[in-house]
């Protein structure tokens, strides 16, 4: 009888780690996922600015 039950809080805890694990690969994910569309839309807004500039001179 106690032998299921810590098998079972064991087996509980193993499954919890793996659910964290994986969220925090896709948190991981997200955030670069993130940070990549964030460089991506600096650089269409810098050659925005130059092309401003440029059609105002």
């Amino acid at each position: 009888m106690i032998e299921k039950t810590i098998e079972r809080r064991q087996k509980r805890m193993i499954k919890n780690w793996e659910s964290a694990t994986r969220s925090r690969a896709r948190k991981q994910a997200y955030t670069n996922e993130l940070e990549n569309k964030v460089s991506r839309l600096e650089e269409e807004n810098e050659r925005l600015r130059k092309r401003k500039v440029y059609i105002f001179f």
